[in-house]
């Protein structure tokens, strides 16, 4: 058997299924399209769905791929067990409608032994006892029956309840007995092993499931396989575990620079208990910063829900599992590099580096304060810490639970977890303010609707006559309702939630009965379901009334998203992306990806140009066309082609000259009716997303102007009192101005100027006798600073913070001494005080805080102090 690298062995099969007529289908994205069953691509078949249910065509019966993909349900088995991953890569081969069981079991014996040369005696397979047609076609290749092991149907029978389903035939490779002596027995009573290595798994989809357990044969038999390219890897390199092959190794090796101790290859057969948890601590930072890399090339962002909170896990778990090997610093982002290497395809590496650095530094300054209040927790008797107080460090801190767990656990102290997600639970329910797309409600009675069945007229009419085809409850139809409910109409005016506008208000009326519409959003045939609370009957037609009102607002904001959209490609560059959008009718949101915040003068410019087209009153034309004459067209296309739910009618609306862009939504007739916009915050989402709040139309940009205006009134009015509380004869004035606008501009003038005469006040009122005029700074790699640890313990914090505001571009650090203690003072405008301060706290005895910009408490004093100092700034 010929030694291959993991890239030679995704390529030999991917040609191997080219030759036997498969189209080779390229690996997609990890973030699911149109499927929100699914958090991310799980398995290689997971794009495929489509195909297999028959909602679309495939473009051949016979596909191949080698599909990226990640779970994270048993996160906490990653690095102990040999195989366990949260990314890996399935290598598949399908038929769909094609071939079955014999070809399929051919396939699969020759590429083994042929194509990687594996010996047949080393190969046994499993099937499901009763399907003795796969027992002979397996012998049909040479396989003997000492080789064959009869499986039951939880083995062996792939079945999730109703639909498609079949049995199913396994192929293990045997490692030999000093991976376990114990022999067959492991594979016939299924037993968790690391000699007989399950390599590849092929499911016979044959029949179907009616739900009640009733098998009949499906029309059309399909094959779905599943091959593990980390398993095989580790067979083909000989490797004791899949940690150990080409896939992990260099990037453990990488690992290891960081370091201060060595992951040893050998300790598969050594069991040194403590080169174990070193090599598994190794084994779970390899494992987590792959998957971190390609869900954030995939476009995943670093959030605390959904996606973006397995991301930030995996990454807040790696860099803990660092500090157990030594690791001092920030780490995973120089690992990118060798991730990549490991990969068949090129992603856009400066925004994962950005994305990884700044959770790291996040959470260095993040582990610091857990620590501390758990160390406080541990010096108590008791024995478990409240479930309560796990989410709250959590919730304020970013402290994940695991890390709370692990701590906690070398004390023998046990985190009540009930606790815990019960605390988090209530935190979710009050925590939901967004609007949830409709296809992610669970509406148990939405499955028993089988295809489209309603029409949405609402682009043209906002008032309808219409008969009710489906009037259901959370579980059933019903033939009548009064209260909550869900209806579909024959055809109806009302908008569904998409494309990140909100759906259509108003009411229905059947005969006296107003019923109201709380919600109106789409299932997965794209049938609009009205959310109703009512008297209603399923007999009666029913008029529909859109509010016109609110309709114009929803399409003012749409416009003006789509227009924003291309001014902010102007200013700051092609690069620009829609990464989300919500809209309603009185603003709208929009966030897109950078690596800095806009300037106000880039804010200045995007405002200016959206005005220049509101004044040119362009006209918006709809087309209905195809995908090819989109793209003909230029056409921007925010989801991947396949994704259309029909590609030959598809919509596009054209603002002539400006921009031309695939959208299901209501818009303006012409950009005029915009009337007016106005950008009112740009803020940091996440690392490398920033999201920008606007509005629309005169009136909501008088209302948010008018209150802005009484807003900085009052911080200008408040910001005066402070510093007549230092000087009693303070006065200050601004100049008025009818434009409101500029009038906020002089306001937000006055006030930096207060600011800045307050600390000139505090200067004065503290009796600072410190020439701050002499001060001269030291130069260092990176940041100036200046250092005195002789200071007046009464004037340490103003005179650190007058400095910090004088040296704006320095660190500046002061302290005074107090018997064998210092009160240290640290601030900082150009990195995180907070952070520097404790780390220098750690290495002497040290306890405070405080926040980015100035932190403070006392330190053991030593000769030593000044050099520990130098050598953290």
């Amino acid at each position: 058997m010929e030694k291959l690298t993991s890239k030679e062995i995704r390529e030999k099969w991917l040609r191997y299924f080219e030759s036997k007529g498969h189209l080779r289908v390229e690996s997609k994205s990890l973030i699911p399209v149109n499927d929100p069953s699914l958090l991310w691509i799980n398995s290689g078949v997971a794009t495929l769905k489509d195909y297999f249910s028959g909602k679309k065509k495939p473009p051949r019966n016979r596909l191949t791929n080698s599909q990226k993909a990640i779970r994270t349900n048993d996160i906490e088995n990653v690095g102990v067990t040999s195989r366990h991953h949260t990314f890996f890569e399935m290598l598949g081969n399908f038929s769909i409608g094609d071939y079955f069981k014999k070809e399929a079991i051919a396939f699969g014996y020759e590429f083994l032994t042929n194509e990687l040369q594996i010996d047949p005696k080393k190969l046994y397979m499993t099937y499901f006892a009763e399907d003795l047609d796969t027992k002979k076609y397996w012998m049909e290749q040479g396989v003997e029956e000492s080789h064959l092991i009869p499986g039951t149907r939880d083995t062996n029978f792939w079945d999730v309840g109703s639909g498609p389903c079949g049995p199913d035939t396994e192929i293990f490779y045997d490692r030999g007995p000093k991976y376990n002596k114990r022999g067959l027995e492991l594979l016939k009573k299924d037993i968790e092993n690391d000699r007989y290595i399950e390599i590849w798994n092929i499911v016979f989809s044959q029949f179907n499931n009616d739900g009640e357990n009733n098998y009949t044969e499906l029309k059309q038999k399909n094959i779905d396989t599943g091959a593990g390219l980390e398993r095989i890897a580790s067979i083909m390199q000989d490797a004791p575990t899949n940690y150990d092959s080409d896939l992990f190794i260099n990037i453990i090796k990488e690992i290891e620079k960081y370091a201060t101790v060595k992951y040893d290859i050998d300790n598969y057969f050594k069991k040194d208990k403590k080169q174990t948890e070193i090599n598994t601590n190794f084994k779970v930072i390899a494992d987590h910063i792959r998957t971190v890399v390609n869900a954030i090339a995939d476009g995943a962002k670093v959030s605390n829900v959904g996606r973006g909170y397995i991301i930030r896990r995996l990454i807040r778990r790696s860099i803990y599992k660092g500090m157990q090997l030594g690791v001092k610093g920030l780490f995973l982002h120089k690992l990118v590099d060798v991730v990549q290497d490991s990969l068949p395809y090129e992603y856009d590496k400066k925004p994962v580096v950005v994305a990884i650095k700044e959770e790291e530094l996040a959470f260095h300054q993040t582990i610091e304060k857990g620590k501390l209040l758990l160390e406080k927790f541990m010096d108590n008797k008791t024995k478990i810490f409240s479930g309560e107080d796990a989410f709250n460090l959590l919730e304020t801190y970013g402290f994940p639970i695991e890390l709370t767990v692990e701590i906690l656990a070398k004390k023998n102290i046990k985190v009540d977890l009930k606790a815990f997600e019960e605390a988090k639970e209530r935190h979710a329910n009050l925590s939901r303010g967004e609007k949830v797309n409709g296809m992610d409600k669970v509406i148990n009675s939405l499955a028993l609707i089988k295809g489209k069945i309603g029409e949405f007229i609402g682009y043209t009419d906002l008032e309808s006559k219409s008969k009710i085809l489906k009037l259901l409850n959370n579980e059933e139809e019903v033939k009548s309702l009064n209260g909550e409910g869900y209806l579909i109409l024959d055809k109806t005016p009302f908008y569904a939630t998409s494309g990140g506008q909100n759906h259509d208000h108003g009411f229905i009326l059947q005969g006296k009965n107003k019923i109201k519409i709380l919600d109106v959003f789409k299932d997965k045939f794209g049938n609009h379901i009205h959310k109703i609370e009512g008297k209603i009957n399923n007999k009666d037609t029913v008029e529909c009334y859109v509010d016109k009102e609110v309709r114009i607002g929803m399409a003012r904001g749409h416009s003006a998203t789509h227009l924003l959209f291309r001014a902010l490609v102007k200013v700051l560059g092609p690069h620009i992306d829609q990464l989300g959008s919500d809209i309603t009718e009185e603003r709208l949101i929009f966030d897109f990806p950078a690596d800095e915040k806009p300037t106000d003068e880039q804010i200045k410019k995007i405002e200016d140009i959206m005005h220049g087209w509101i004044k040119q009153n362009v006209e918006r034309e709809y087309i209905v066309t195809n995908i090819k004459k989109a793209k003909e067209m230029g056409a921007i296309m925010t989801i991947d082609e396949s994704e259309y739910m029909d590609p030959n009618n598809i919509r596009i609306v054209d603002f002539k000259g400006i921009t031309k862009d695939l959208c299901g939504g209501t818009h303006l007739d012409r950009t005029g009716i915009l009337e007016d916009f106005k950008i009112t915050k740009v803020e940091k989402k996440t690392a490398g997303v920033f999201r920008i709040r606007a509005v629309a139309s005169h009136k909501y940009v008088k209302q948010y102007l008018t209150e802005l205006n009484q807003s900085l009134k009052e911080q200008l009015d408040a910001l005066v009192k402070k510093a007549q509380s230092f000087d009693s004869k303070y006065q200050i004035k601004f100049t008025p101005n009818k434009d409101v606008e500029i009038e906020c501009a002089n306001i937000k003038k006055t006030i930096d100027k207060v600011h800045e005469d307050i600390k000139e006040l505090i200067k004065n009122k503290s009796n600072i006798t410190f020439d701050f005029d002499s001060v001269q700074l030291t130069k260092n790699k990176k940041y100036p600073y200046y250092l005195n640890i002789d200071f007046d313990s009464s004037q340490v914090k103003v005179a650190a913070a007058t400095l910090r505001e004088k040296f704006p571009e320095a660190i500046i650090v002061l302290g005074a001494k107090s018997n064998n203690q210092i009160l240290l003072c640290v601030a900082a405008k150009v990195l995180d005080a907070n952070k520097l301060f404790q780390q220098i706290a750690s290495k002497t005895n040290g306890r405070g805080g405080g926040s980015s910009i100035i932190s403070m408490g006392k330190v053991d004093y030593t000769k030593d102090l000044e050099n520990i100092i130098k050598e953290l700034i």
